[in-house]
């Protein structure tokens, strides 16, 4: 059997990367034609494009070689001929990585693909291009003065913010100008955009996914994770990046699973319809069977406690240190929010930092065993709807309270050494729930993330 120059389906833009994987295996489409519909799709795109860069000339060449191998019936992987876009921070043979940064847009190009583009690739996923990102993917409202804002693919009376670090990669495939996107998790920044652009959002251990090729952030901190429609193809994309075997989901029966739902710090200050959002989906999942407890957690009560007293934590020292050279010769040109919190990290104490790091050390092992008896625990992703652009753009009292609020939540995952899945809920409102296990449970997060999901959705 051949495949068929075929129209490309109209719901192409709402399927699943594993759906759309299935139409390729099948020959009901072929990878070349999905190719140039994407970047017909891009490139007719009329707002702010979440694309930096196109690589038409090597994503034509995968399609090719996909092609080739599908008509052959032998796929690298179930995603084999999947367009994908990846956040500016990872490497690129031959392309400069700018990390959504004027500074760094003359650097040498990459020597090499990011070991995890490669791996993609050796999976046969087709890359489409670069994604904009905030500037040294350090914020989580997905403002770049100097590059590009690319606006809210779910608010659309005025343009409202992305969702940050990962911004480009949670516009663009909410807005199906790809079937998956790729992004980076040192406080947020793959969980916030997924949520805010209703989309999974899959922040994995530390560790887990190789950071080789990939632009630094904080180095505590930094995690690689996918953005998806579907849990099936975030366990797909997980298993193809840290090169193991394909999860296969097992029912679990709801009567058997325990969740902590976090009481305290993760409901301050929330918006009104996302609480009344999430309590919502908190009693599908116990009308359904699933044993909820809630409580404040200790542990996340103080680790929130200490990062507000040391006005943001170790992850702006960390940045500062990471970039000073830079900052402290180009700031003039940088993002302004950037710069105001890198200069914040650049003045933080070893006395603080060190208080950060030990309490961080402490508290995630005590966290651990405390809710080793729940599956998982769970909470609303992000407290907040996002902002207009013209609201954060021109104050930084204002840019740094909603930063601030948008990342509350979700930096305790990085803090606490927790893998997390951000989950969309169906109002037509951009609001997520979070779940969250201990380190290296990313497996057993994502096979109980699909049971979840499927009660809520």
């Amino acid at each position: 059997m051949t495949i068929l120059s075929m129209q490309i389906p109209e719901n192409i833009k709402s399927l699943s990367a594993y759906n759309i994987g299935q139409l390729l295996h099948k020959k009901k489409i072929c990878p070349i034609d999905l190719v140039n519909f994407y970047f017909n799709e891009i490139d007719s795109f009329t707002k702010p494009n979440p694309y930096i860069l196109l690589t038409k000339e090597r994503a034509l060449s995968e399609a090719t070689l996909s092609k080739k191998r599908l008509l052959e019936d032998s796929p690298l992987s179930p995603l084999d001929g999947v367009p994908v876009a990846w956040k500016d921070l990872f490497d690129f043979k031959g392309c400069v990585t700018t990390s959504g940064s004027r500074i760094l847009k003359n650097n040498n190009p990459a020597k090499n693909d990011a070991e995890v583009v490669n791996l993609a690739k050796k999976a046969g996923l087709v890359q489409l291009g670069k994604t904009s990102t905030v500037e040294f993917a350090l914020g989580g409202i997905g403002t770049n003065s100097n590059f590009t804002t690319p606006e809210n693919a779910i608010m659309k009376d005025l343009p409202h913010v992305p969702g940050g670090s990962s911004s480009g990669s949670g516009v663009a495939l909410a807005n199906g100008l790809c079937a998956a996107s790729f992004g980076t998790d040192t406080g947020g920044s793959v969980r916030i955009p997924s949520a805010w652009n209703k989309l999974i959002g899959l922040k994995t251990s530390i560790g887990r996914i190789s950071l080789k090729g990939v632009s630094p952030l904080a180095i505590s901190y930094d995690t690689v994770g996918p953005l998806t429609r579907s849990i099936k193809d975030a366990s797909l994309i997980f298993s193809i990046l840290t090169n193991s075997p394909y999860l296969d989901f097992e029912k679990i029966k709801h009567n058997k699973i325990n969740i902590l739902v976090v009481r305290g710090m993760p409901w301050i200050d929330i918006d009104d319809k996302i609480e009344k959002a999430c309590e919502e989906a908190f009693v599908s999942l116990s009308k359904a069977g699933i044993n909820i407890v809630e409580k404040e957690v200790y542990e996340i009560e103080e680790m929130h406690k200490l990062l507000a007293e040391h006005n943001g934590g170790t992850t702006i020292a960390e940045a500062y240190l990471e970039w000073k050279n830079l900052v402290d010769k180009f700031g003039s040109i940088m993002d302004k929010d950037v710069h105001n919190r890198m200069l914040r990290g650049k003045g933080m104490p070893k006395s603080s930092l060190n208080s950060i790091y030990n309490a961080e050390e402490i508290l995630s092992k005590s966290l651990h065993n405390s809710i080793d008896n729940y599956d998982a625990i769970l909470m609303p992703t992000i407290p907040i709807l996002p902002p207009t652009i013209e609201k954060v753009k021109n104050d930084s009292k204002t840019y740094d309270s909603f930063n601030s609020l948008a990342l509350r939540n979700t930096r305790i995952a990085n803090s606490l050494r927790l893998c997390a899945i951000s989950l969309p809920l169906p109002e037509k409102l951009p609001i997520g729930i979070m779940l969250c296990k201990a380190l290296n449970k990313d497996e057993e997060l994502l096979n109980l993330a699909e049971t979840i999901f499927n009660i809520i959705k």
